[in-house]
């Protein structure tokens, strides 16, 4: 019997010492074209090393703002199936928010399964003054976030300088929002080294209002647009940051680190010395497409380069999977793992052909080179990045790929009922 006993344990332990660590770093307002590893003139040398440790997707799609993307990422499935197809704000509109009755995170699976959990960043799509229990009941053990900015409180209102955070319940100011909330991922994961974990971490930054950080406070740039490139530079810092952390703890190995954004940039950049056009908001490819990093170093040797699809219903699936978690058979995901991408596996049948973006009724969808919409708009993403350009009517190809795109999005449903009657509101 004693032997019984030590050996269930063991396996135990063995089975806890198989799952990856996993840290998902969503930074706010930015897209590809402000990432050197994707051809944008601003240095991001934290970012790019990650890169060059792990895989850079070419073809990454959330939505094109903020609170649908997150929304998505939580539960797996698409603005037409959650409702919040449009952003909503909250502790500033009211409304019952992200409800954990009729929503499943992937962090309450990964909780179950014995994985310790933490989110830092924003919040902003529950009330947390009103329901000061959310982070729980939605999965998280611990927290420090900014809960967005809460009616009738303008205190709240501040994230960076002076931000007033929530920190495990307790709300108090901080010095410069963005390092505190670093800091604590930092501790949380020094705390847990020996646990599997995940951190969720919807960075505060590059988000107005852009204003200082603690690398050029003393000597100020002049303008949004150099402010907004100095918010760049102190993310990436911050990313290196938390890297180095895992890093310097032995965790490399095991540990999953993805980094993206929630919508394209908030301020124009350039790709491949180009000018390339504000993303936040639009209702293109440039609205939704943002760089989607992973190192991996337990799939593969990183400095891969994939053209393989990812859109953000993806992410809740590929956790489970690394995690060994069955879903529920009442959970309704819509993505597809992308762990056999991670792995090299060649077989298509293990991968998307397509991938969907959703900001209100305006819906799109895209394969390697096509995009087709519901307003009838069709290009060729490789010869008309802009989409500006009608397909060549010589294009033997294209007639096939718009049928088939056109039938895929044919067959989504139309928008679930609102999440709540507040939502219903519309908002500038």
């Amino acid at each position: 019997m004693k032997k019984l006993l030590l050996l269930l344990l063991f396996a135990g332990v063995a089975s806890a010492a198989q799952k990856p660590n996993i840290i998902f770093i969503m930074v706010d307002d930015m897209g590809r074209d402000w990432v050197s590893c994707y051809g944008a003139e601003h240095q991001t040398p934290n970012i790019d090393r990650l890169a060059r440790e792990g895989v850079l997707y070419q073809t990454a799609w959330c939505t094109p703002i903020c609170t649908p993307t997150r929304v998505t990422l939580l539960t797996g499935q698409y603005p037409c199936h959650h409702g919040w197809v449009q952003h909503y704000d909250v502790p500033r509109w009211g409304g019952a928010g992200l409800r954990a009755d009729r929503f499943t995170t992937f962090a309450r699976l990964l909780r179950e399964a014995g994985y310790a959990t933490a989110i830092g960043g924003k919040w902003q799509v529950n009330h947390l003054g009103r329901e000061p229990d959310a982070l729980k009941k939605h999965g998280f053990d611990e927290h420090c976030v900014w809960p967005g900015a809460e009616e009738g409180k303008p205190e709240t209102g501040e994230r960076f300088w002076n931000g007033l955070l929530i920190t495990n319940g307790k709300r108090s100011k901080a010095s410069y929002g963005p390092d505190t909330i670093n800091d604590f991922l930092i501790d949380f994961v020094k705390r847990h080294k020996e646990d599997p974990f995940i951190v969720y971490y919807p960075m505060l930054l590059t988000h107005g209002p852009h204003t200082t950080t603690p690398m050029n406070k003393a000597n100020p740039p002049e303008g949004k647009p150099a402010l907004y490139a100095g918010n760049v530079t102190y993310m990436d810092h911050l990313v290196g940051k938390l890297v180095a952390a895992v890093d310097k703890l032995g965790l490399k190995e095991r540990t999953l680190i993805v980094f993206t954004g929630d919508n394209g940039s908030a301020s124009p950049g350039t790709l491949n010395k180009e000018p390339y056009p504000k993303g936040k908001g639009r209702e293109a490819d440039w609205g939704a497409h943002v760089p989607f990093i992973v190192r991996a170093p337990f799939l593969n040797g990183g400095g891969v380069v994939s053209r393989d699809l990812i859109d953000f219903t993806d992410l809740y699936p590929t956790f489970l999977e690394l995690a060994s978690i069955t879903p529920p058979k009442t959970l309704k995901l819509n993505g597809k793992s992308f762990v056999a991408s991670l792995r090299g596996d060649e077989d298509p049948f293990k991968k998307r052909s397509w991938i969907y973006s959703q900001i209100g009724d305006f819906r799109m969808i895209r394969d390697w080179y096509h995009i087709i919409d519901n307003k009838g708009s069709f290009h060729n993403l490789l010869k008309d990045p802009r989409q500006e350009e009608k397909v060549n009517p010589l294009d033997k190809i294209a007639p096939g790929r718009r049928q088939r795109l056109q039938m895929i999005l044919d067959r989504f449903p139309k928008n679930a009922p609102a999440p709540f009657p507040e939502f219903k509101v519309k908002h500038p």
